[in-house]
């Protein structure tokens, strides 16, 4: 089973070699004051509002049957947060592990509450086929499901495992600790290969930092939200972001309305999926640096 010191993993940090160095060894690193005190009020200002545009008697409260852990989609470049999508301090570390063409794959508000059902751990690139030695079975990858999945240790693999092309970006709107319910993770474990199996209580290390900071991962590695054993709630936003290739968890071009598409600039256009990325994307033309929706063809 992995060990580590303690010592060695993660602490916040404002220095980018540092963040890179934590992001490659750990699968994991804890990027402080990246919001001011001004940012962080008007961001957690922005959630309620939207928390409060959508509430009703069917708004979702559960999240895969588990009480007290609260989900909140977001539309990008809708209900505000562009400052969060392309922090620039963010996105340099989700490009060092991805490449310079992202795409933001998922947004949304994850609220721990206290007391809630503790999460499970897992990865979040679980539909991508491991690879397979030349006469081996495959994972077909439209027959892929998150129970089936190679199990195995955290330690780093002796041979070939799938590359990063999902790393999150999780913002602290709230203190993140141990005893608020941080997000836990296996160190090193975005090195295996593995998936962890739920029948096996691997240990792990809460990823503390304060509001205003973010957790960016490897989705590789194993993590789960922490048992909220405080008096408040933990609140996190996720940017999820991947390479260009991928289905996007988020259908944002679909969701977005056409005066919020209109008021997008180049930049969020790109990040949220309207970018031709080589003939991938296109709507009518290929050679189109963006796709036009229906609407605006005018033929």
């Amino acid at each position: 089973m992995a060990t580590w010191n303690a010592d060695d993993l993660p602490r916040a940090s404002r220095d980018p070699a540092v963040l890179v160095a934590d992001l490659e060894r750990w699968g994991y690193c804890l990027a402080d004051g990246l919001l001011d005190r001004a940012a962080l009020a008007r961001t957690v200002a922005a959630v309620r509002a939207t928390e409060a545009r959508r509430a009703g008697p069917d708004a979702p409260t559960t999240y895969d049957g588990r009480e007290g852990d609260q989900w909140l989609l977001l539309l990008a470049g809708e209900d505000g947060f562009e400052d969060l999508i392309t922090n620039a301090t963010a996105l340099a570390l989700v490009r060092h592990v991805l490449g310079q063409h992202v795409n933001l794959s998922g947004f949304s508000c994850h609220i721990v509450h206290p007391g809630n059902d503790v999460m499970g751990l897992h990865t979040d690139q679980w539909w991508l086929p491991p690879p397979v030695v030349p006469g081996a079975a495959a994972v077909r990858p439209g027959d892929i499901t998150r129970g089936r999945q190679p199990y195995g240790a955290p330690e780093i693999a002796t041979g070939p495992i799938s590359p990063a092309v999902v790393v999150n970006v999780m913002w602290a709107l709230s203190d993140f600790s141990e005893n608020s319910g941080a997000t836990r993770f296996v160190p090193g474990s975005h090195l295996s290969g593995h998936h962890p199996d739920p029948a096996i209580d691997w240990p792990t290390v809460s990823a503390e930092l304060p509001a205003g900071g973010a957790v960016i991962w490897d989705a590789r590695c194993w993590h789960a939200s922490g048992a909220n054993r405080g008096n408040g709630a933990r609140m996190g936003i996720t940017a999820t972001f991947m390479g260009p290739q991928f289905r996007q968890q988020q259908n944002f071009p679909y969701a977005l309305r056409p005066s919020a598409q209109a008021a997008l600039s180049d930049e969020l256009r790109s990040l949220l999926g309207f970018r031709v990325w080589n003939d991938y994307g296109a709507s009518d033309d290929f050679a189109a640096e963006f796709a036009r929706p229906g609407y605006a063809r005018g033929d």
